[in-house]
Formats: structure tokens, C-alpha cells, sequence
């Protein structure tokens, strides 16, 4: 095996150039992942058009075959060379409050809301590429497993494209299920039919939803059409048709039980649709850090509002459980992929850019271009 690895590295706002790094040793405490796929996030274009972020090795939907390990990492993980895993682009302390109650997403040197300096806080796809052993995204040849990585094994047939949807599903778990209360019986209105939105509707469903309703917009009509093969029985397109009618007919006028908002909505005008068309009762999970909310109408309502915050070891591990599964056409989210030399195209594409109905793009770095 050669000792080096090619990487796609940032370089600079929305510039990426091929570069080569040593592999790491390996000790005992830590190991070597040869990358199969990655996926391309849905806050990747972002990190992407932003300064003072290279250099970095992107992509931390990571999944690939273990190269090498040592042998308290093997123990650790309940893995040995050979055998593929899919990754959480955490890397946590192990030893805080909220990783020993299970919470790792909570963690200070994983919370990127809690942390003065996100480009030098080590998280797969993120991080400064200077800092040793440098191999710290999946956009690249090879991978570095650190000792505090979060790994989930999966099986040895599982499609290594659609096993790099674990993190999206996983939010989408986490989003409507876990945090949001979607389930047996229940209403779920989802707004954004992007990776997370999908993942919202199918896990939704998936955990008994009776009526799943996603909402987007007219250039979303593709991943509306499909989202009916995936989770949601009523696809709206806001600009042609009224969601509030919609939403109001199919609930007898009641409201639905469950909105999880995958948008970012900057201005609060999803969180204020989102409170007019919840029954009381209802379970909201808001996703706009400029929105605020009414506490008057939350009262009135009774509701319960969380705001999305990542996923969890059981979402993830949910996620790929229902990939395993095959009970749904996840190939059909997995609409384009990239080799190494394309991870440029393969970024600007999820933005819409170049590339018309994209979906989830992963990036595979033994594809030849």
C-alpha cells in the first residue's frame, strides 16, 4: 500500500486542489480508514463559500473499510481490519457530563455553539488540515481514526453511497422522531425537501406517522415528486398551491401534531406559519437561529419547541437500519457522485449550481472521473 494519500483540500473561498499526505502511524489507541464514500452536506456549500476556513479536507459523511487499527481501538469499537464502518463527524472527550449520559453531540469539544475557534476544534469535515495527523475529512484517499472517534460498524453488502446517508437520515430521526414526537397516528408537517427534510418525512413514516406533509418550493419539484416514494403522502409547492388550506383540510381544521423546519428560516416567518398550523399539543422543532417565537401563542397552544441540535448515537445507528432495511428506494436519493478530482462540482452541485436536481452528491475516491 502506497504511504501517502491524496486529498481534495479547500485552499482557499470555493477553490480546491488535489494534495498528498503521509499516512499516520497507527498505535494502539487509534486507527486507518480507506474512504469509499463520502457525502456531500447540506452545510457543506456554506462551509465551502466561507473565508478563513483553509485549509481543510471536507466531507464528514464518511464511510469506508478499515485499513488499520490498534489493538485497544479494535477492542473499543468491535472492529478489525476488513470490516466497514460509517462515521459521525463528532469527535468528543468521552469523560463530560454529556458524554456519559450518552449526549456526545452536547459535548464542549464537539459543540461547535460552545466553542471560540470551530476551524482549530478537531471534527471530521471541518477542521484545519495543518493540524496533525492532517487526514481529518473523507474527501481523500484515507482517513485518520482518532481515539474519540463515533463509529458505527455496518454490514459488508451495504452500498457504501447509500450508507453515507446515516448522518442525514440520522438528523431526520432525531429531528421528527426522537426530539420532535413524530409516531403512531400522528401528523408531521416537514418544511425543506433537501437531504434532512427527506430524512424527516421517510423517518416520520417509517415510525408510524398516518399523514406526512412536506413542503417546498416550485424549484423543488423534483425532490417533491419523490419525496411521495419516501415517507410523505402530501407534497406542497408553497408558491403554487396554499399550505395552510392544505394542512387545515387534511387535519379537519385541528393543526398537525409535529412541524420540524429543516430550512434555517432566517427570518421567523416558517416559525410563525409553523405555530398557526399546530394543534395543540403539537411538538416543534425549529430550526432558524434568527427566528424567535411568540410565547404567548406557545402557551395558548400548549407546545413543545426544541430546535434541531445534530443526531445521536440511536439516530444514526436508526438511520442505518432503515437503509439495511431496503423497504424504501434510497438509491434514488443518491442522485450523483463524484470522484476526488470533482469534489469542486461535487460542493457547488448540492448548492444547485451546475447541476439541476441534485440531491445527495457523494464523493468516491476510487472513482475515475
Amino acid at each position: 500500500m502506497a504511504e501517502v494519500a491524496r486529498a481534495a483540500v479547500k485552499i482557499a473561498v470555493e477553490k480546491t486542489e488535489i494534495r498528498e499526505f503521509a499516512l499516520p502511524p497507527v498505535g494502539s489507541d487509534d486507527g486507518l480508514l480507506r474512504v469509499e464514500s463520502s457525502g456531500v452536506g447540506g452545510s457543506d456549500p456554506e462551509m465551502y463559500r466561507r473565508a478563513n476556513t483553509a485549509p481543510c479536507i471536507m466531507g464528514h459523511e464518511v464511510v469506508g473499510t478499515v485499513e488499520r487499527i490498534g489493538d485497544a481501538a479494535a477492542r473499543r469499537w468491535g472492529v478489525r481490519p476488513g470490516d466497514r464502518i460509517a462515521l459521525h463527524e463528532y469527535l468528543p472527550c468521552w469523560h463530560c457530563h454529556w458524554c456519559l449520559q450518552g449526549d456526545f453531540r452536547l459535548c464542549m469539544e464537539a459543540d461547535f455553539f460552545n466553542v471560540e475557534d470551530r476551524f482549530n476544534t478537531l471534527r471530521y469535515g471541518t477542521c484545519n488540515a495543518e493540524i496533525a495527523p492532517h487526514l481529518w475529512g473523507g474527501n481523500a484517499e484515507f482517513m485518520y481514526l482518532a481515539p474519540n472517534a463515533v463509529v458505527h460498524k455496518i454490514p459488508g453488502d451495504m452500498d457504501a453511497r447509500h450508507a453515507t446517508l446515516a448522518v442525514p437520515l440520522g438528523n431526520g430521526v432525531q429531528w421528527a422522531v426522537l426530539d420532535g414526537g413524530a409516531g403512531m397516528g400522528k401528523t408531521v408537517l416537514v418544511f425543506g425537501p433537501g437531504q434532512q427534510g427527506l430524512g424527516c418525512a421517510l423517518a416520520a413514516k417509517a415510525a408510524g406517522a398516518a399523514t406526512v406533509i412536506l413542503a417546498g418550493m416550485g424549484r423543488d419539484r423534483a425532490r417533491l415528486d419523490l419525496s411521495r416514494e419516501l415517507g410523505a403522502d402530501i407534497a406542497v409547492d408553497v408558491e403554487a398551491e396554499d399550505l395552510a388550506r392544505v394542512v387545515m383540510d387534511v387535519t379537519g381544521g385541528k393543526g398537525v401534531d409535529v412541524v420540524v423546519d429543516t430550512t434555517g428560516d432566517p427570518d421567523g416567518r416558517i416559525a410563525e406559519q409553523a405555530i398557526a398550523l399546530s394543534a395543540k399539543g403539537a411538538w416543534l422543532s425549529l430550526n432558524g437561529l434568527g427566528a424567535s417565537v411568540p410565547i404567548n401563542e406557545i402557551k395558548k397552544r400548549y407546545l413543545t419547541v426544541r430546535a434541531p441540535r445534530g443526531h445521536s448515537y440511536r439516530a444514526v445507528q436508526a438511520a442505518l437500519d432503515l437503509v439495511a432495511s431496503r423497504r424504501w428506494p434510497i438509491d434514488k436519493l443518491c442522485s450523483h457522485d463524484f470522484g476526488l478530482d470533482q469534489v469542486h462540482e461535487a460542493i457547488l452541485a448540492t448548492a444547485g449550481r451546475g447541476i439541476a436536481d441534485a440531491i445527495h452528491i457523494t464523493v468516491s475516491p476510487g472513482k475515475v472521473a
